[in-house]
């Protein structure tokens, strides 16, 4: 599983460098960019491919999650709170 980690990794970071200025400093937000490692490392030791062809699939998995949550905080059960 390491060569997919390095793989994941390696294109994070490539696309780190392509935004630094010639000055050799930008601001990032790194955030979203340490979810797609996350999701692109699942994508390339589960199943083979990387997180760009499957990101359809990652999305819908949110959004579901997103859903679960908001419909156990609708439910109540007498006695739960």
């Amino acid at each position: 599983m390491l060569p997919a980690f390095y793989s994941s990794a390696s294109e994070m970071l490539s696309k780190w460098e392509e935004r630094v200025s010639p000055e050799g400093s930008c601001e990032l937000d790194v955030w979203p960019y340490l979810q797609t490692l996350g999701a692109d490392s699942i994508s390339r030791t589960a199943f083979g491919s990387n997180y760009e062809e499957g990101r359809r699939i990652f999305e819908l998995q949110m959004e579901q999650a997103q859903y679960a949550v908001r419909a156990t905080r609708s439910v109540y059960f007498p006695g739960l709170r």
